[in-house]
């Protein structure tokens, strides 16, 4: 994935990424050997390679030490991220960290008056987290740090097998189905195998999609799909919950506090 110029600020170093995100600088480089780190925004030249990483990074690697903290494998843990963070970079340019809510009522008291200075700071791309988050930590009384937000991207695993997603605070409004009446949560993907060998399975690589609104047999694979999904969800032994947009948060607000001291 092509990535933006970033200022020199938001050059994120494997030590500061691996401390934000409590992933352990050896599991980190393990992340490196296997290809399941997140994208460095630039190679440096020189002994050991020394990587640098952006804000996009950071939150990649937010969901990997998440789902690892969660008690999956590691490895697992940067498979998964992996599909959700291609998956939601094609259509948003990065996992969602849901910062943009502090703007807003009811977080933001004034809606309008935001933390920052166009004349001095140009108009703000706010699709930049890592600049978003800085002047929200610098400028505002109102930034709420360790708590859920409406709106963040919650994921729901069940029995390590079964990925699903929702929106923490929005649970009552069903994920649209064009088999069924709607769903309590969106179907994500299948975890298949452990380790090395695991592998993930988009729901949507088990049907066609395009085929799904003119074609019987299509719609009745889906509507196995989704019997199975919440069958699976609501006999789950263990039921396993990231919220997604928080963990992300966390990291910026560790990265934050470490470079203040």
């Amino acid at each position: 994935m092509g990535r933006p110029e970033r200022t020199d600020l938001e050059i994120i170093t494997t030590s500061e990424i691996a401390k934000a995100t409590g992933i352990s600088p050896r599991n980190f480089a393990l992340l490196i050997d296997k290809n399941l780190a997140p994208e460095p925004s630039r190679q440096a030249s020189g002994q050991g390679g020394a990587r640098a990483y952006d804000g996009i990074a950071l939150a990649h690697a937010a969901l990997i030490g998440a789902l690892n903290l969660a008690g999956f494998e590691l490895l697992v843990s940067a498979r998964l991220a992996e599909a959700f963070a291609e998956d939601q970079y094609t259509t948003y340019g990065k996992l969602v960290s849901n910062l943009g809510a502090f703007l807003q009522r009811p977080y933001n008291p004034t809606p309008g008056h935001t933390p920052w200075d166009r004349a001095t700071d140009g108009e703000p791309d706010l699709d930049r987290d890592y600049w978003l988050h800085n002047r929200l930590r610098k400028c505002t009384d109102f930034y709420q740090r360790g708590v859920a937000l409406t709106g963040d991207f919650v994921i729901e695993i069940a029995d390590n097998t079964y990925v699903m997603s929702s929106s923490y605070g929005l649970e009552k409004i069903k994920v649209f189905s064009p088999v069924s009446d709607g769903l309590p949560v969106g179907l994500e993907y299948r975890i298949v195998g452990r380790g090395s060998a695991t592998n993930v399975v988009r729901v949507t690589d088990e049907y066609s999609a395009c085929d799904v609104f003119e074609d019987a047999g299509t719609r009745e694979k889906l509507r196995a799909l989704e019997a199975q999904y919440m069958t699976a969800r609501d006999n789950a032994v263990a039921l396993v919950r990231i919220n997604v947009g928080l963990a992300i948060r966390q990291a910026f607000d560790s990265l934050y506090d470490l470079r203040q001291r």
